[in-house]
Order: C-alpha cells, then sequence, then structure tokens
C-alpha cells in the first residue's frame, strides 16, 4: 500500500503531539502528587509552629506570620464558602482558643483558622505560580510542535508541485516554478534544477523537430521538382518507374514525420473504429510492394473492427510484416486475424537474445546482413502503447509469433 509523504509526516507529528501530551499529563501528576505531599508536610509544620506560638504568646499576630509564609488571604465571600463546603479536609489541629485545618481544593491546599471568632481562609500563593509554569511550558511544545508541522508541510510543497510538473510533461507543458522562488531550501533547489533541465531539454527537443522537419521539407523540394521532371520523359515504362520511386521517397518523408511525432510522445491520436481488413490494406499501400500477395498470406479468422488510429496503426503493420519478410529464412511471412487479435509469424532461426532486448532502439543481431537501424520493434512497441494495445512474442516449432493484443469493438 502507497502511502503519501505528507501523511507519514502528520502521522509522526500526531504521534509526536500525543506523546507530549501524555508524557505532560503524567508528569504533571507527578509534580502535583509531589506538590501535594510536599505541601502537607509544610502545613503540619506551620500549623504545629502556630498553635505553639498561640500557646504561649497571646499577642501573636497570626495574619502577618501566615503572609510572611507566602499565604493570601481569601476575602471572596462565594470562594470562601465554596473551598469550606466541597473542599477536604486533610488534617485539623484543636487547641485551647481556636482550631487549625488544612483544606485540599482542586489539588490546592488551604488554610482554615478559627481564632478569636474570627474564620479566616488562607492559600499557599507559590502554587498558583506553580501551576502557570506548568501550563505555560506544555502549551509553548505544543506550539512549537505546530510551527514545525505546518513548516515541514511548506517545505514539501515544491515537491507536489514538481509531481505535478513531472505529470504534465506528457502533454508538453512545462510551468516554471515562480511562486516558491522566495523559499531557500535543499527541496526548492532540487524544483529549480529539475525545472532548469527541463527547459534545456524543452529547446533540445525543438531544436531536434524544427531540424527534422527542415530536412523533411528540403528533401520534399528535390522531390517535387524530380515529378515534374518525369513529366518530360517520353520512355512511359522509365517515366513510371521513376514517379514510383518519388512516391516512395514521399511516403517514407510522411512516414518518417509520424514516426518521429511518436518517438517524442508529441502525437495526438484520431482513434475510430475500423475493419482490421482496411487497416491491412493501408499497410500494404505503405510497402509499396509488388509481390505483397506473394509475400504475405493473409487468413481471417475474422475480420473484427477495432478502435486505432487508422495511420499509426497501419504504419505499425506495415513494420511487423515488413521485419518479418526481411529477418525470414524463406523471405514470406503470415498474417492470421482473429477476435482479440492480430498475429504475424515467420520462419527463422531463434532469438540469441530475451525479447526485451530487441524492443530497444538500435538493436538487431550482430551477423545479420539485413538493411536497416533497427528501430523496427521499438516503433511497433511503442504505437501499441501509445494505442493501449500489448504486443506479445513467442517462439515454436521455428516460428517467430508477433502478437497484437486489442481490445474488440462491439456496435
Amino acid at each position: 500500500m502507497k502511502i503519501a509523504i505528507n501523511l507519514k509526516i502528520t502521522i509522526l507529528f500526531a504521534a509526536a503531539f500525543l506523546f507530549v501530551c501524555v508524557l505532560f499529563a503524567l508528569l504533571g501528576k507527578i509534580q502535583i502528587d509531589s506538590h501535594i505531599a510536599d505541601e502537607r508536610i509544610n502545613q503540619k509544620e506551620i500549623i504545629a509552629k502556630i498553635a505553639y506560638n498561640l500557646e504561649r504568646d497571646k499577642e501573636f499576630d497570626l495574619h502577618n506570620y501566615l503572609l510572611s509564609k507566602s499565604y493570601c488571604l481569601i476575602t471572596n465571600e462565594r470562594i470562601f464558602k465554596q473551598i469550606i463546603a466541597k473542599g477536604e479536609k486533610a488534617f485539623k489541629i484543636q487547641f485551647s482558643i481556636g482550631s487549625l485545618s488544612s483544606i485540599i481544593y482542586h489539588d490546592q491546599f488551604y488554610l482554615y483558622v478559627e481564632y478569636n471568632q474570627q474564620k479566616q481562609l488562607y492559600y499557599f500563593d507559590t502554587a498558583v505560580k506553580f501551576e502557570y509554569l506548568f501550563l505555560f511550558s506544555f502549551i509553548f511544545i505544543l506550539v512549537l510542535i505546530m510551527f514545525l508541522y505546518f513548516s515541514v508541510l511548506r517545505s514539501l510543497k515544491p515537491l507536489k508541485i514538481l509531481k505535478n510538473k513531472i505529470k504534465s510533461i506528457n502533454s508538453g507543458k512545462i510551468e516554471p516554478l515562480s511562486e516558491y522562488s522566495q523559499i531557500n531550501d535543499e527541496i526548492s533547489e532540487i524544483s529549480f534544477e529539475f525545472d532548469h533541465a527541463m527547459t534545456k531539454i524543452q529547446e533540445l527537443v525543438k531544436s531536434r523537430q524544427f531540424f527534422l522537419r527542415m530536412i523533411m521539407h528540403e528533401l520534399k523540394t528535390p522531390i517535387g521538382k524530380g515529378r515534374i521532371v518525369c513529366e518530360m520523359i517520353d520512355n512511359q515504362k522509365q517515366k513510371d518507374r521513376l514517379v514510383d520511386i518519388f512516391e516512395r521517397l514521399e511516403l517514407l518523408i510522411d512516414e518518417f514525420g509520424k514516426i518521429e511525432k511518436v518517438l517524442s510522445k508529441n502525437c495526438h491520436l484520431n482513434l475510430q473504429t475500423y475493419h482490421i481488413s482496411l487497416i491491412l490494406e493501408q499497410a500494404q499501400d505503405y510497402l509499396m510492394r509488388e509481390d505483397f500477395y506473394q509475400k504475405v498470406k493473409i487468413t481471417y479468422k475474422e475480420d473484427t473492427m477495432i478502435v486505432a488510429d487508422l495511420e499509426l496503426f497501419s504504419l505499425l503493420i506495415k513494420n511487423l510484416i515488413d521485419n518479418a519478410i526481411k529477418y525470414s529464412d524463406d523471405k514470406s511471412c503470415e498474417v492470421i486475424c482473429s477476435s482479440d487479435y492480430i498475429m504475424v509469424r515467420n520462419k527463422g532461426n531463434k532469438l540469441k537474445k530475451t525479447f526485451e532486448y530487441y524492443l530497444k532502439p538500435f538493436v538487431r543481431e550482430g551477423d545479420t546482413q539485413t538493411e536497416g537501424m533497427g528501430l523496427g520493434l521499438y516503433i511497433i512497441n511503442n504505437i501499441c502503447n501509445i494505442h493501449g494495445y500489448n504486443l506479445s512474442y513467442s517462439y515454436e516449432d521455428g516460428y517467430h509469433s508477433f502478437k497484437i493484443h486489442f481490445l474488440r469493438f462491439d456496435n
């Protein structure tokens, strides 16, 4: 299962967030328990001293003494009554002129004094400061985690832009990453370097396309002039032969143009439904062989209809048949058309390497005498891929079988 990096980071920071919350909860519980224990001991000592002083010194100022020990008097009557009513009495010391009680309310110790017919409630001021400090530390760490989380996500945004940019390359759209030009980190640098490299590649592709189109245009000019000169020849046989040659050259130039578009991934398919027989007729025209039916045996198990670009798919079949004739021992081949595939068979020796090796460009058998650049299967496989079809190969009983599997079109 593929998990996006943003999701991984979110899970990581969520785990860290929960861990910090649990950690602070445990630390808080430990600190509160420790504080309560210390405060209990402290209050016992203070209450014992107060009781001792009150018994021996009638002029002892209890209020000022408590203030000097960081205790504060609660003057709010409502809070006073709420603590007395709901608080838990930890312990109480009774003496002749009054009593002192320790009350715990919301993890806070209070000192309840009943003295000279007065009832007063004090709280320890440092405990409140401790709670605020602990809460501030907790909030600060959580804010820091959130800041780091959004900072990391922001740093990863150029990767998302880069991914979308890579996806758009096939459609020929190359846009700059200007919206992240102010981000100075490694990911942004990678994005900008990729952007710079793709701009260079685009320039090279355009230069190559311009160069090829210029060559094809320049070749068509002398071909056109040659056709005109042919009309001046009196010998009809020689005239027809030269016309066939020039037509062949024109078809080859057009074929080079189509192949260039396929290989540069700049091809827009004109998909329609055609009978296999019509595609084979078009492939025959591209081959321009007078001995086509002497060299090619066609068997129709079913003349099915397929969805394809007529020109490109005919070019595919033409290359497949042309390769089969060239590399066959008897310079012939067989084409078998079925309901869900078309197969081209020819007789020959077994391939010396794997089929995938021959799908690469400019690859041929090392000892073959056949002319060509070794682009046949490479072009065939590319045209199959852009149609969404599959090219397979098998060798059995001395015969090579190249099969194109396609989706059947049903009316």
